[in-house]
């Protein structure tokens, strides 16, 4: 190759290191999952179920049942508690799956909304940020205010479409996220339209 062809073409810059994850549909800006809030009632309360169950096989039945020996009643107990264990995780696995498979994938151009109905079942619908009229957050109750959880909408022009996230943790900062996205993707729909670089 000659050094001083001036028809040759430059090496192609580098991709900054800096640049947004993308994603299917435009550039990541954030994605919402539940707040922990709301599954932590289904982690206590099958806790507290299996030490209750504990404490009746292993120090209240002894005391009872005075027809058994001792360990009669530790091998059937322990059987009993093994079984009621098993099927203490596979209720806490399922709940547990379905809780945090719901989230919103929100790029620079649309809101993706992941709903797990249940463990097979799962639906995904998209909201572009250009049908976008309105989002909200709501945090009602002593609760949600103490440990920052709430529910964000995200209206369209259509009544009947409307996206709701329960269980969203710092609502109002997610809020903001998605306004400043659209404005942004607004400004640049505008600038493309009249031919204008965003950037300048």
């Amino acid at each position: 190759m000659n050094p001083q062809d001036p028809y040759t073409s430059p090496a192609p810059a580098p991709s900054p290191a800096y640049a947004a994850a993308p994603i299917a549909d435009g550039q990541l800006v954030c994605e919402i999952k539940r707040h922990p809030i709301g599954i932590v009632g289904l982690y206590v309360a099958v806790g507290f179920l299996i030490v209750v169950l504990a404490v009746v096989i292993f120090v209240v039945a002894p005391g009872i049942l005075t027809n058994f020996t001792r360990g009669q009643i530790f091998s059937i107990g322990a059987l009993i508690f093994a079984v009621a264990c098993l099927m203490g995780a596979g209720f806490v696995f399922v709940g547990h799956t379905i809780y945090w498979g719901n989230k919103w994938i929100v790029s620079d151009n649309s809101i993706t909304q992941i709903k797990r109905i249940s463990l097979f079942d799962k639906q995904t619908s998209q909201l572009s940020l250009a049908n976008l009229e309105d989002i909200t957050a709501e945090q009602d109750g002593l609760l949600a205010q103490m440990f920052h959880f709430g529910v964000i909408s995200a209206e369209t022009a259509a009544a009947t479409d409307k996206f709701t996230f329960i269980y969203c943790p710092n609502p109002s900062q997610y809020v903001q996220q998605i306004l400043a996205a659209r404005e942004r993707f607004e400004q640049s729909r505008n600038a493309s339209q009249g031919g204008i670089n965003p950037e300048q």
